[in-house]
Order: C-alpha cells, then structure tokens, then sequence
C-alpha cells in the first residue's frame, strides 16, 4: 500500500503530464472537423482528470483523519534514523514478493496511451445522421413538440430554426401566455434545453458551461427581484385563487368570474378565511412561483446556449434552406463531400509530393471564365449556355452596370439598386418602367404618362353637366355663361 506523501507525489506528477499533453494537443492544429473535435473531447477528458486529481490533493492536504500528519511525524522521528526505513522497505519487498507477476506501468506511457480508432468511432455514436458529427443542429422532435402546443404559431421547420430562441414575449415567441401556464409548455422547454446542453457537450465539449449557468442564474435573479416589486401590492392578492395580480383593474374583472366564485365557495367550505392577506408577496404562493421561476430558468438557458450555438445554427439554417431546392442526389452528394473533408486523412499531407501540393492549391483553370458552382468549381460550358450567362445587359439606370444573363437581368429590376437609380432621377420604379434601361427612355414615358394622367383627369368645366328647365343639357361653362346673361 502507498504511502499518503507518495500517494500525494503520484497525484502532482499525474496532473503536470496531463497539463503538457494539453499544452500538446493545444499546440497541434487540425485542419479536418473529425480531428478537431476528437481533440477537444481527448482535452476535456484531460481537464476532468485534472480537477478530480486536484480535489484529491485539497482532501490530502486538510487531512481531515489525521493520517498525513502521523506518516510525517513517524519521518522525522528523532530515534533510530534508519529504522522507518528499514520498516518501509520491508514492507515493499513484501509486497512485491507476494506479487511477483504485477505489472508496473508507467504513469507517462498510461497517460500518453490513445486509441485513435475508438475515439473516432464515439464520436461517431454520439451524433444523428442528421447533426453529420457536430456540423448541424437536429431540432425536429423538438419542433414537432412545439407545433402540437396549443394555440401557437404555425411556422415552418426553417423559420423555427431562427425563432425558438425568441421566448421572452409573448407576441415575439408565438406563444400565448395561456400555453405557457401549461404542462406541455413545460415539457417543451424542457426536452428544447436538454438538446442543447448535450449537443454542446458533444459538439464544443470546452464551452464554458458555468458561465451559462452563471448567467442564468443572474437573470433569473433579475427577474424575481423586478416580479417581486411589480407584486408588492397585497391588496392585489387574491387568497382564494393564490395569484397576485399588478394591476387593479384586471384584479376586479377577475372576482365576477366563475373560477374566482369556485375557490372562494372551496376556501370557505375549508373553513378558511377568503379574504386573509399574505404575510409577504414575495412568499405568497410559492409552489406556484416556483414553477414559474423554474420555466424562466429553461427559457434564459435555451437563449444563451441558442447564442453558444449561432454558428451552427446559421449552418443548419443555411442547409435546411438548400435542401428545399436540391433534389436526392444532389443532397447526397453533398453529404459524401462532407463525408470526404471529415475522413480526409491528414497525414497523407506530409508524404505527397511537394510539385502535387502547388497543383492542388494552385488557381482553378478557368479560361472561359465561368461563373463558381456551389462546390467552388466552374459550372459546366453547356449549363452556362443553357441559362444564357454569356449574353450581356448592360442598365444604363444602374450606373451602367452590366448583368449576366437573362435571369439576373429581370430579376434586377426589383432589386435595391435599380430602385435606388430611379430614385435619383426622381421616377418612380413602377411595373410601367420594366425593361426600361436608358436614362432618357426613363424621362420621356413618365412624361407621357403625366400627360396621359392629365388628359384623363376630370375637368369640372367641360365634363360637369347641367339641365335647364326646358330640359337642355349643357356643360358647365355655357350654363354658367347663359345663366349670368339672363337668357336660362
């Protein structure tokens, strides 16, 4: 058995080596994903190693049994100096005797020891197909429970991915404050921040996770401190129904109502009195308020990690958007080419040769100039036809700008710097001026449609018509005239 000083010997050395094999795996850089996030868990299985290797040390140090304290003084005896020795020594090849076959490894190869192959395949069974080892977020059982909430908002999966975060106001979120009084609410909340929590484990195991419990913890405080004044009026606080209200108004059109009639008939069937006052607000109803602390808490933590997370959710966003116009197999082959940047093999850098290397990180050869395709090569010669990118339209309106193609030519007329040239010659950009390219072609039809707009405005003196009492008809004007002379 070790001695507690070797014990506590062991322990120090243990968390310097492990110190410098993350100083070590720090310094080593990456360049495929799969690589990078086996780093990141080997380095936070360190870490862990560290902290508990560092509690064990503060234990020994309290000796809190005394033990570490005897063992010094037996040390320092002042009697025989070699007789604790001896005793020591005696014991350990008595140990090793009745122990001939034990192994003795040492601490720097068990510590160095990894087994790449078994990493790689955890990190394999940690994720969904659909999360492709950490690069996307995989929210659709979450987002089939929000749909079946009742009375919320219907959205669709993409505009969830950019919404679920929005929990602080009821019009923001989509969620009424009826729905977030339920059990489902609750439970929604719930499963919502456990898959964040375990997919930032997973995907950034070195985020900081008591800095987001910090945080919530003071926002939650925040907002109890801010409830408990809106609430420190207990002559808003109804006994019967336990809830406090903020408002006087809202506190009278609530007794008429049958829930309120109910609890009062309840409380007085008790023998309680209905009209009893809380001693304090903040204490009133508390099983209540603290459910509701406690679906604050899940709200504040589902919008931190949602900003931890802003990469990635950009990235799923971005994916769930292209997916809706790729079909099968362009989408699988976009996960192959996700497949081949994650399994790449590094290595293989170091042995290529050198004249390989320049070829592949040299400048794509383009001598068509074509336009870059979405896997950042040059589209095909006949797709570039097909679409008509050759042919030239040059906007004259557009500072001359010259678009490419048919497509991006129409599309341009709605767009902010068409609109922002028509609004510098002080036309409007209506669907009269589409396919109008030239400055002067601009001026000269609005003017024609000011005078066509002109000539068909109504003009009283000719257009109104007027009845003497013999029943001619005449317009305005020669009325106006006969009548001044006396002739009507």
């Amino acid at each position: 058995m070790l001695s507690i000083l070797e014990t506590q010997r062991r322990a120090h050395e243990e968390v310097e080596r492990l110190s410098d094999l993350v100083a070590e795996e720090m310094a080593t850089k990456h360049k495929k994903h799969i690589g990078k996030l086996v780093q990141q868990h080997r380095i936070h299985r360190h870490l862990e190693r560290i902290q508990s290797r560092s509690a064990f040390l503060i234990d020994s140090y309290n000796d809190s049994d005394g033990s570490r304290k005897t063992e010094i003084a037996a040390i320092s005896n002042t009697g025989d100096d070699f007789a604790e020795f001896y005793d020591r020594l005696k014991s350990i090849k008595d140990h090793f005797r009745r122990n001939q076959n034990e192994k003795v490894e040492v601490l720097e190869l068990e510590l160095a020891k990894v087994d790449e192959d078994q990493e790689v395949e955890d990190i394999e069974n940690m994720f969904s197909g659909e999360e492709m080892r950490g690069r996307f977020l995989d929210l659709n059982a979450c987002f089939s429970q929000y749909i079946n909430l009742k009375n919320v908002k219907r959205i669709n999966y993409l505009a969830y991915i950019s919404e679920f975060d929005k929990l602080d106001n009821d019009n923001d979120s989509g969620i009424p404050s009826d729905t977030r009084k339920g059990g489902e609410y609750k439970k929604y909340l719930i499963a919502l921040s456990t898959y964040l929590k375990e997919f930032c484990f997973k995907a950034m195991p070195l985020y900081d996770s008591e800095g987001v419990e910090e945080f919530v913890k003071a926002k939650v405080d925040e907002w109890a401190e801010t409830l408990d004044q809106e609430m420190a009026d207990p002559e808003l606080y109804c006994a019967p129904c336990a809830k406090q209200f903020t408002k006087k108004a809202v506190f009278d059109g609530h007794l008429p109502g049958k829930k309120h009639k109910k609890a009062v008939e309840s409380v007085n069937a008790n023998g309680t009195d209905s009209n009893a006052k809380p001693t304090t607000v903040a204490n009133s109803g508390s099983s209540s308020r603290e459910a509701l602390k406690h679906v604050k808490s899940l709200e504040f933590t589902i919008m931190r990690l949602a900003e931890v997370l802003a990469a990635h959710r950009e990235e799923t966003r971005d994916l769930v958007e292209r997916k809706q116009t790729l079909s099968a197999d362009e989408i699988d082959k976009a996960k192959a080419m996700y497949d081949l940047q994650d399994w790449g093999q590094e290595e293989e850098e170091d042995f290529s040769d050198p004249e390989e290397e320049q070829e592949e990180n040299a400048e794509i050869y383009n001598p068509l100039k074509l336009p870059m395709g979405w896997d950042g090569k040059p589209i095909p010669y006949w797709l570039y036809k097909l679409h008509g990118l050759g042919v030239e339209y040059p906007c004259e309106i557009c500072g001359n700008f010259i678009y490419m193609g048919r497509k991006a030519f129409d599309r341009h007329f709605q767009e902010w710097r068409h609109a922002h040239g028509m609004r510098c010659l002080g036309i409007p950009n209506t669907k009269h001026f589409q396919e109008i390219t030239r400055i002067q072609d601009a001026y000269t039809l609005w003017e024609k449609l000011n005078s066509t707009k002109k000539s068909e405005s109504f003009k009283a003196d000719a257009m109104e018509e007027f009845e003497d009492a013999e029943g001619n008809v005449f317009n305005k004007k020669t009325f106006e005239d006969l009548r001044r002379q006396g002739l009507l």
